[in-house]
């Protein structure tokens, strides 16, 4: 047989490799550097091409070179260190991603290579701080402004501050001498203006600058000026025809009584107590300004040209007079109106024929919401537009009121009620005596007069004209 010697000498030659592979391989998972012949194979040897890798502070990703003549591993126990890559066959190199270091120091790790298990190389891996570092990044302060504001950091570098620019209402007292090179703990001392403002708050920044290049930066807010009742007056003013009003107010003068300053109305303690407006004074518009002044107790407004009672009157806590009289207002009467807890007098009526032309009120809707107000004493909503039946007084076991019990004036006559009159009216009116008044006439009410009513010691000289006229009431 011939044999093709060049033929055998490629296969013997490749079979060599092969095994030479396959023999590298086995030294890196087993470390056993001798193959089955028992030949030697060469002395491990491994370096990094660098004994310290230095890194900047921010997040990225670098190339490590390595040095080896056999297959090698790498390994680290730092978590902001990632090993994108972690072995090789030889001389080359190994990726690696870090995370960005917001620490003031700088942080320092370790990777570790090996061709033999326990026999490592080491590569120390130091990446730097941001060197200076505030401890709190916003503060917030009120309208008044603030003595002192202590803002804490961190530096190993000396530094400067800036407030933003047109900043003038911040004022920083700088913090104590620091010593370059270690980690000192120092303050910021800020004094900010009150702010007078009420449309809306201001915002600016104070930058912290390092040495080193890296600022930090605080962010100050501060509130607009809360609303007090000054700006609720000058609001309802504005907004009422105040610029023709036959007596202005004088927003120049304190908060104070002072009929020819704050013509109607009365102030304790610099807070609006009282309103009464009841001569002509031109005031043209919505009261819903006033329903934020919340010490008032007493409206009293008549002859005047008012939108109506709004919604948000139920925010009144001490309201305990609400009279709007031949003021040319409408709608219908809001249910927060239950919400004003104190009243104890509520008058919305018009004068049956006195009224000046183009003053009438016309309120519509009922009365309902009022029997939430324990302490009514007189109701007075006669000549206007007022429908439904009649407010039920809530009876106990006994048929006794127990709400309304000091209601003196009930007074609701040339409206659009109708239904009954229900029980309980009689037995309250008849605890103020003479001086007591229930008018329900011209309505549309019906059936029989109960029998409490009946009772009343004026019924006699009074139904007639208060309750039977315009009504289709029997006894």
């Amino acid at each position: 047989m011939i044999r093709n010697n060049r033929m055998y000498s490629c296969r013997q030659g490749l079979w060599g490799i092969i095994c030479c592979l396959s023999l590298l391989m086995g030294m890196a998972s087993c470390q056993d550097f001798t193959d089955d012949t028992g030949r030697t194979m060469p002395e491990p040897d491994l370096k990094f091409a660098d004994g310290t890798l230095n890194l900047p502070l921010e997040e990225k990703e670098y190339t490590v070179d390595i040095e080896s003549n056999l297959p090698w591993r790498v390994k680290t126990s730092a978590t902001w260190i990632d090993l994108l890559s972690s072995n090789g066959m030889g001389t080359g190199s190994f990726r690696i991603s870090v995370s960005k270091n917001a620490n003031v120091a700088p942080r320092e790790a370790e990777i570790a290579g090996w061709i033999i298990e326990g026999a490592e190389t080491k590569l120390k891996v130091v990446q730097e701080g941001v060197g200076i570092a505030l401890k709190k990044r916003a503060v917030k302060v009120g309208a008044e402004g603030s003595a002192e504001e202590v803002i804490p950091f961190s530096t190993m570098v000396t530094y400067t501050y800036e407030p933003s620019e047109g900043c003038d209402w911040i004022h920083v007292t700088d913090g104590a001498a620091i010593t370059p090179g270690v980690i000192n703990e120092s303050e910021l001392k800020l004094a900010i203006d009150p702010y007078t403002d009420i449309d809306e708050g201001r915002t600016a920044s104070l930058y912290l600058k390092g040495s080193n290049g890296i600022t930090d930066v605080l962010t100050i807010t501060q509130d607009k000026k809360p609303l007090g009742d000054i700006d609720y007056l000058r609001m309802f003013y504005e907004s009422a025809n105040g610029d023709n009003w036959t007596k202005k107010w004088n927003f120049d003068a304190p908060l104070e009584t002072n009929p020819t300053n704050w013509f109607g109305l009365k102030f304790e303690n610099k807070r609006v107590v009282e309103i009464d407006i009841q001569s002509p004074n031109n005031i043209e518009g919505d009261i819903i300004p006033l329903c934020n002044l919340s010490e008032l107790r007493s409206i009293k407004f008549k002859h005047q040209k008012l939108a109506g009672i709004p919604e948000e009157i139920g925010q009144l806590s001490q309201l305990t007079t609400l009279w709007i009289i031949e003021s040319a207002a409408s709608g219908n009467l809001p249910e927060s109106l239950g919400e004003c807890e104190l009243l104890t007098s509520f008058n919305i009526s018009n004068h049956p024929t006195s009224t000046p032309v183009g003053f009438n009120n016309t309120f519509t809707g009922n009365l309902d919401m009022l029997i939430n107000i324990p302490g009514m004493v007189t109701i007075k909503a006669y000549c206007n537009n007022l429908s439904g039946p009649l407010p039920v007084i809530p009876l106990d076991g006994n048929n006794k009121p127990t709400t309304w019990k000091s209601l003196k004036e009930f007074m609701i006559y040339t409206n659009g009620f109708s239904g009954s009159i229900p029980y309980g009216y009689g037995t309250v009116i008849e605890k103020s005596g003479s001086t007591g008044i229930f008018r329900v006439n011209d309505n549309q009410l019906s059936g029989q007069i109960p029998v409490d009513i009946k009772a009343w010691s004026q019924y006699a000289t009074r139904k007639a004209a208060w309750i039977m006229q315009g009504n289709s009431l029997t006894e």
